[in-house]
This record gives structure tokens, sequence and C-alpha cells, in this order.
């Protein structure tokens, strides 16, 4: 098959992507936006709105917000005749209507991306650091490739087809995090989007529910290596699960192991400096064109992985390393996601509230534990969810690690029962309105405080009250 030139791909219309998929288009043709939402509170002028239906709401009832908020065009169900909804059509309101637009959003995602066709799929999994994974690799290959990811943690199925669905012409290479929460999702996004390159950053506890055990959790990450184009696979060799499923699965892969004991990709050292108050992450890679030394204003020694897996596809992409190396030590942690910085009032805060599981809150906790300072070590820490009937052993290990801390607080149901014989006198379990007292007894000025928990406990809160002190 005859690849299109970048001249000749251009952003299709919106009567084109009805066309494609057998829908129905009204209105005026447009040509479809750059920028897509099925959240109507996040429309800006110009974007399309598709209606999504939920298992708790419809996006069709919120098609006027997304109207009045400027939305150009809409992605719709065929109106009821004499609806409120066949009025606004009736408009002239650009639309692709389809009966099912979930599946409407699939296919033009799938022919949109044979469309645009670019150089390189790399497909991003594991249980943790896959959008940090995912960003460093984006740094590198920016460098000299035009490089399309996903806005936020996009890595549902939604999120990857809006991704695909918005990659511009001209993209050289689509990076796309897949996430999961049951089994088959991971199988079924790989089998659409057809990632040539994958990686997987770890395999351990997470999305118990749906997934039952870390049994499950590997089967599922190894669903990546059903894509029908996978050449080449990295992956961290430090998780023997891993490491020996990949073993009896991986065929005819060209693989690319990372960690401590990789004979390829070996994370040599990680440690942590403190440079002008702040912790340094500085990490020494040996590759098959020799060492490299990373130093980049990151907290946590887990942060290498990231780094070597960005490395692994430097190295593939034929980016020079200096030029890698420049681009990973100008890299800054995601908001929530290790971001570490001093406060107004004086406080040394990392902020990983984003979420956790137990793999990352172990990695947090232990990397908290190194960190030269001299002032006191705290934790601020909501629940892990979606632990399933592990939970409470899970929160358990976790707390084998509070011992070298000064402080820790714990935030959220999961923590109560944690404790066999009382409440260690270094740890108390606490609602938000106990912290200001709390933080203004217990903490002063110079003193280290890593926040960390689920989404659904809310612990950026706890950071609030914190930075709110005077």
């Amino acid at each position: 098959m005859v690849k299109v030139s970048d001249q000749d791909v251009q952003r299709w219309t919106l009567g084109e992507a009805a066309r494609a998929i057998g829908a129905v288009h009204t209105g005026e043709d447009i040509t479809m936006p750059a920028m897509i939402r099925t959240d109507s509170r996040e429309v800006l002028p110009g974007d399309l709105f598709i209606a999504l239906r939920g298992e708790r709401m419809d996006g069709h009832d919120f098609i006027e917000e997304a109207l009045d908020r400027g939305a150009a065009g809409l992605v719709c169900r065929p109106p009821a005749p004499g609806s409120r909804l066949d009025h606004l059509l009736k408009r002239g309101i650009p639309a692709i209507l389809s009966v099912d637009t979930d599946g409407a959003l699939r296919e033009m995602s799938s022919v949109w991306l044979a469309r645009v066709d670019p150089g390189s799929v790399i497909g991003v999994t594991g249980t943790v650091g896959k959008t940090t994974t995912r960003e460093m690799i984006r740094t590198v290959l920016a460098v000299s490739r035009r490089v399309h990811s996903p806005r936020k943690s996009y890595n549902t199925w939604i999120g990857c087809a809006l991704t695909v669905l918005e990659t511009p012409p001209g993209t050289d290479i689509l990076l796309l995090e897949l996430g999961m929460n049951h089994p088959g999702e991971i199988r079924s996004l790989a089998k659409t989007y057809h990632p040539g390159f994958g990686v997987i950053t770890e395999v351990g506890p997470g999305h118990l529910e749906g997934l039952k055990s870390i049994r499950g959790v590997l089967e599922a990450k190894m669903e990546l290596l059903e894509s029908p184009s996978l050449r080449s696979l990295s992956y961290n060799i430090d998780n023997e699960l891993l490491s020996e499923a990949i073993k009896y699965s991986s065929g005819d892969l060209e693989l690319f192991p990372v960690g401590y004991r990789s004979p390829m990709y070996r994370i040599v050292e990680a440690r942590t400096d403190l440079h002008s108050g702040c912790p340094d992450l500085v990490v020494l890679i040996d590759t098959p064109g020799g060492r490299r030394e990373i130093r980049a204003e990151l907290f946590g020694e887990h942060y290498a992985y990231g780094m070597a897996f960005a490395t692994v596809l430097g190295d593939h992409m034929k980016i020079k390393p200096a030029e890698q190396l420049k681009a990973l030590s100008s890299f800054q942690a995601l908001p929530g996601r290790g971001k570490c910085y001093l406060t107004g009032n004086g406080f040394l805060v990392i902020d990983d509230s984003y979420n956790a599981n137990p793999v990352s809150m172990s990695a947090a906790l232990r990397s908290l534990s190194l960190v030269p300072i001299r002032g006191k070590k705290c934790a601020v820490l909501g629940g892990m969810s979606e632990l399933g009937e592990d939970s409470l052993q899970l929160h358990r290990d976790v707390s084998r690690l509070f011992d070298c801390l000064d402080l820790v607080l714990l935030i959220g149901e999961p923590w109560n029962g944690v404790f066999h014989r009382g409440t260690p006198s270094n740890c108390r379990v606490v609602d938000f309105e106990d912290l200001q007292g709390i933080f203004t007894a217990s903490l002063s000025p110079g003193d280290l405080v890593l926040f960390k928990g689920s989404r659904s406990f809310g612990v950026e809160r706890a950071l609030g009250i914190l930075e709110g002190l005077r």
C-alpha cells in the first residue's frame, strides 16, 4: 500500500467522517475540529462535542450546555421528531447522527488512524508509571519527531479514541497510554490501534476489584502483546512475574528489558541529592552505547524506570544520546505526580496526590526515607482504592514502611483496623477537620511532607490546608 504524503492528508470534514462510518451528517459540512470533548464542562469555542451515554449520565442531556459554551458541532443520536434536540438541529448545527455514539467514536478513530497513518504507534501500559513514562518518552522523541500524545491521563477506550481522533496530519509518532479496569480492555485497544512498540512499566496489585489477583493484572497487561502490529517490547525485567511471562510469550518480538538486572538498559544507580532545598534525582543507566548520567528535578528513585524506558525509545528512534540527556534533564514532574516545591510558608512539599496503589505508595515512602534532609519527614496518606478483598492486608503491608518517618497522618476508612496492636506513636488516623491543628502543632518550616492517596480520598485538600497555614 502506498503511504499518502503529509501534504495530501488534511483534516477531514464531519460529512466525510459520517460517510466513513455509515452515519448521517446534517447541517454545514465543517472541518473536523482539532479538539474533541465528551464532557460539556470542558467545551471551548470551536470544539466538537460527542454525546456519550454513561452508566450514570447521558451526554445528550448536556448538548445545550455544550452549544452555549461554543461547540462547533455535535455527534449525537438521531432526535425524536419535535424534540428539543430536533429543534436545535433544524437550526443547521453541524452534526453526525448515529444511534450508537460510543460506536461512532470508536469507528471514527479507527478510520482516522488509517488515514493519518503515523510512522509509529507506541502503547504504554503498567500498574504504575504509565503517564509519567509516556511523558518522558514524548519529551525525548519530540526532540526531532512530530509526536502526538494524550491530554491528561487519557487511557480508557474513550481517552484513546479521542487521542487518536485528534492526531494531526503529519504526525510521525502516536503515543498511547493503555489503561484498564477489567480483562479484555487492553486487548481491545491493542487490536484497534495496533501499537508496533509496547512498553509494560510494572505489574502489581491495582484494580483488583475487577482483576481479582496480581495474576489477573499480569494477564490483562500481557494483552498488549496481541496487537497485530507489535514488533518490539520494552518491559520491567525486575518484576519476576512479568519477566517470566514475557519469556514464554514474546515469540519473535524484539525485546528491550529495563531495570537493575537488565543486560541491555541497566539502571546502575538511582539516588536523591538535595539541590536548592529540593530533591534532585541522579540516575546512571548502562546502555548498549555506554553509560549515561541523568540529573533531573524529580522526587523518587522509581522515576529511574521511566528514564530508562525513554532512553530505550530514544535509541530505537535514533535520537542522539546528548539530545536525549538534555530532554530528560529538563523533565518536570506532572501536577500531583511527585512534584516537589517549597511552599510560601516554608514547608518542603512532595505533591503525589493524583493517585495511589500499593506499588506506587511503597515506592514513594521508600524514596521519602532516603531524602537527606535536616527537618522532619512526614506523610499525609489517603487510602488506596479498588483493592477488593485484599485491601486491608495491602494497607498493612504499606504501613510497615512508616517506621522511618516522624509523622504519618492517615485519611480514609481503608486505614481503619490496619494496626494490630494499637496505632504507633508516629501515626494518626485523622479527618480533614483535624489537620490544621495537627499541622500547626507538629510541623515546622523546613519539614518535608509527602501527600499521596487515591483520587477518591481528596488528599489535595490536605495539601491546601498546609499551604494555608500562617
